[in-house]
Formats: structure tokens, sequence, C-alpha cells
């Protein structure tokens, strides 16, 4: 299969939220086995959710983790946090692994309380397909950082050695690093149709990605991560367009599965798919409501990810199409859209998992 690169992402729209439940911090006693070289730990409290990996400085994000189930390894990392319990505060807060929203206060920070919160937004665990696929993941957290943002951006590059692993480095005012870096998903992404999906007889099918947060408002960045994540794990591409996002112009027209270079590759790629509504912008209006903050126009973002053909394509170009109008590709709406979410599921429905005790 061709890699293919997942591009830098610049994320505009904060929409639904959720709130995760944070278990009580322990000071750190665990030794850490594994010799990492260029590389820091940052000092705090470590949270024991489950047990740790043996011979790695690696933590249960969530209950339920089996290293040697057959699932997926999700690794947030820290680069620039003062403390680990803030980088902690961070990533547990905005993975919505309840499926709940987080809430966002007005500064733009995670809130456990509702009488201050002002907005709020699903996390990757609240969006399908991951929302169902949690028996899929295991989900760790560890207290040592790269050298910089971008060190571990491609597979092989971080000292874990997991199987099946991406790494979200959640790196705090990286404008320190670089005043330009963007939250941005690596090159190494092997899962890239129309070919079947297949699990690659060996190395690891997996990117890394960085997820740029401002210290100023940490949970506006969140929506980065999912967005991000459709890079590294599915290769999806960005569905940019016009002037504004600074794509019009660009050759690659065709970019599996929603990007086309004309009428007759999209009626290929999802011509059985016309009209179908991804169920998800159902459930995040749910969930809003919950939450309270109701969608104020359900029907417009309903019609939004309907599947259609969406003249302009991915990056603005007249003759090209794309499969919605809008997704989480496009402005980090929580919702895939059917045609992103049938070749996530294909991928997803590589590994086995395993029922979470």
């Amino acid at each position: 299969m061709r890699r293919r690169r997942a591009l830098f992402t610049l994320c505009l729209t904060i929409t639904a939220c959720v709130q995760s439940a944070d278990p009580e911090p322990s000071p750190s006693t665990q030794p850490h086995p594994t010799t990492v070289s260029s590389t820091t730990t940052i000092p705090g409290a470590t949270r024991h959710v489950g047990d740790p990996v043996p011979g790695k400085p690696l933590w249960a994000l969530v209950e339920g983790n089996d290293i040697d189930a057959d699932r997926i390894n999700l690794v947030f990392a820290p680069w620039g946090w003062e403390t680990q319990a803030e980088f902690l505060d961070f990533s547990a807060g905005v993975l919505s692994w309840s499926g709940e929203p987080y809430l966002i206060d007005e500064s733009g920070r995670l809130t456990d309380h509702p009488s201050d919160a002002a907005d709020a937004s699903l996390g990757l665990f609240g969006i399908e397909p991951w929302r169902s696929s949690r028996d899929l993941f295991n989900v760790w957290y560890t207290d040592v950082e790269p050298d910089t943002p971008v060190a571990w951006l491609n597979d092989g590059e971080d000292p874990f050695g997991l199987q099946d692993a991406a790494v979200v480095i959640a790196a705090l005012d990286a404008d320190r690093f670089n005043p330009d870096l963007t939250s941005v998903a690596g090159l190494d992404v092997i899962f890239i149709g129309p070919e079947t999906a297949s699990r690659p007889l060996d190395g690891e099918p997996f990117a890394n990605v960085v997820i740029v947060v401002n210290s100023e408002s940490p949970a506006d960045s969140a929506i980065h991560i999912p967005h991000e994540l459709g890079h590294a794990l599915f290769g999806l591409a960005d569905e940019y367009v016009g002037d504004v996002m600074g794509f019009d112009g660009r050759s690659d027209l065709s970019s599996w599965p929603s990007c086309a270079e004309d009428l007759s590759e999209a009626a290929a790629w999802w011509g059985d798919l016309i009209g179908s509504v991804d169920n998800m912008v159902t459930i995040w209006a749910a969930e809003m409501e919950q939450a309270g903050f109701p969608l104020q126009d359900f029907e417009g973002n309903a019609a939004a990810v309907a599947v259609q053909d969406v003249d302009g394509g991915c990056y603005g170009v007249s003759g090209s199409v794309r499969a919605t109008q809008d997704s989480l590709m496009n402005t980090n709406i929580p919702v895939l859209g059917s045609v992103n979410r049938s070749w996530a599921e294909q991928i997803l429905n590589l590994w086995e998992g395993q029922p979470r005790s």
C-alpha cells in the first residue's frame, strides 16, 4: 500500500463537550526500568488507574487496559508541561471516555462545574467510530517527553516499542519550539484505499501526532485530537476548501476516501452512499442537549454531513468533488460522515479487541 502524508491542520470550530471522571492522583513510586535516551521526564503525581506496562514508563489513563489484548495502543505524552498533574488533567479530561461532553469555561479551560461552563465539546471517544470501539483501544500515558514536539512524529521514533501504537504528543505552547507549528500528523500511515484494508505483516500501521496546546485556553486545543488521529490512524484526507485555508490550486485532487478528482471517481468511491447521513450527528445533538448547549441548527448540520457530490473537492478546485459539505476532517465538527466513517470502521475491524473488565 502507498504511504500518504497526513497534512497540517488548522482547526476552526469548537463543537461538543465531555466531562471525564478524574482518578485521584497518588505519588509516583514506580521505577522506570526502560532507559530512554534524549528524553526528559516531568515532575508531579502519577495516577494509578491500572497496572503499568512491565518494563516501560507507561500507565493506564482509563480503566480496563490490557497490554496483551489485540488492541490499538494510544499513548498520551507531554511536552512543555510544568507538572505531570496538569498534563494528566488535560489528557484525561478531553477523552470523553464515557461518551459524554467535557465542559469548558469562559477562559477556554476544562471545568467540572456546570455553573462555570460556557461551552462544551465531544472528545475522541465521544465520536464514532471511536465511541463504539473502546474495547479495541488501550489508552496509556507517560511522563517521558520528547526533546522537541515533533521528535516522535513518525512511526518508530517514539521510545515505547509498542505494537499497533499511535502517540499523541500534547505540546504546551509549542511556539517556544516553532512559532509556525500547528497540530500535525506524521507521515507513516499505511492505510490508503481504495484497496481493501489489511493489517501489515510487519511494521507499524499508524503515525503519531502532535497537538499544539495553548496554555491560555487549553480545552480549545483538544478539538485537534480526533482530527489528527483521523489522519494518523485511518489516513483520512484534509477537506479544506478556499482561500481562507490556503489550499486552492492543489494538484492532488484525488485523496481516498472523500476527495475525488471528478464525478466518475466519486461515483465509484461513494456512489452507493449518496444521501446517507452519519448518525453521529444525532448523537452529537443529544449529547450537547444533555450538556446544556444544544445545537443551534440540527437540520443544517445534518444536511452538511449528508453524502453528496460537493463541487470544489477538498481544496477548492472546480470539477473535483468531496463527499460531504462539512465533516471532522473539515471544520472539526464531531462527525466523520458516512464515507470517512465506513473506511475507518473497515480498519478498526482488523482488530479483535477484548471486552473491558
